[in-house]
């Protein structure tokens, strides 16, 4: 996301139409890897962005109406020139334009040694949260949030050991975040976790839509 982030236009008014394309070289100049492991990264994140959606919750005198709204409609790998190539869809153009406004002012450089794509999905949630300093979420939805493997899902102890514990371990060294978690079980099953951190200087990404949304 954040690389896909860096390449939009800041000074246009409207939301992206053209495809995305990041390139391994790109990728590993910003993040100082080895091109191979650029686009693997490449295109994990996109697969895992193509899966992924905006869930919206809005209260109404009827009760919520819930909204998924996916954020890619088309992603392209090509491993032969190593770039991948994403659009983004119509409907996500207002929160991705609110987003990559913000984004301009990200401190990019002090996050750009983490080498798993699963410490940048939980710095990017956690960053969401950096108001309260706490995220509490269902095990279901931390699963896709993380584009955990079917293995891990089923295996809570995998989770922990392959994916939580050294994302978490991550980003104490290279964000700064001090960060504090526990698992929560509904009988013998663990169906949430919480995190709690302290902000860190880094701005916060939360996906707000426009005020006149």
């Amino acid at each position: 996301m954040s690389a896909a982030l860096a390449k939009l236009d800041s000074m246009s008014k409207k939301a992206p139409t053209k495809p995305i394309r990041i390139t391994a070289l790109e990728f590993a100049e910003c993040f100082g890897i080895d091109e191979t492991t650029a686009y693997e990264q490449l295109k994990s994140g996109a697969e895992g962005l193509y899966n992924r959606s905006i869930v919206r919750v809005i209260p109404t005198a009827y009760g919520q109406k819930k909204e998924k709204i996916r954020w890619v409609s088309r992603a392209l790998y090509h491993a032969g020139e190593g770039f991948v190539e994403m659009n983004f869809t119509d409907h996500v153009a207002p929160y991705l334009m609110a987003l990559e406004k913000r984004f301009t002012t990200y401190k990019l450089e002090q996050t750009r040694a983490l080498r798993s794509i699963h410490s940048w999905r939980l710095f990017e949630n956690l960053k969401r949260w950096e108001s309260t300093g706490k995220w509490i979420v269902e095990i279901d939805d931390f699963h896709h949030a993380m584009d955990a493997s079917e293995s891990y899902r089923k295996n809570f102890a995998q989770l922990r050991k392959w994916v939580i514990e050294p994302a978490v371990k991550e980003l104490l060294t290279v964000s700064g975040l001090d960060i504090k978690w526990s698992p929560h079980k509904t009988g013998r099953r663990v169906t949430r976790l919480l995190f709690r951190f302290k902000p860190a200087e880094q701005m916060s990404l939360d996906l707000q839509p426009p005020a006149e949304m």
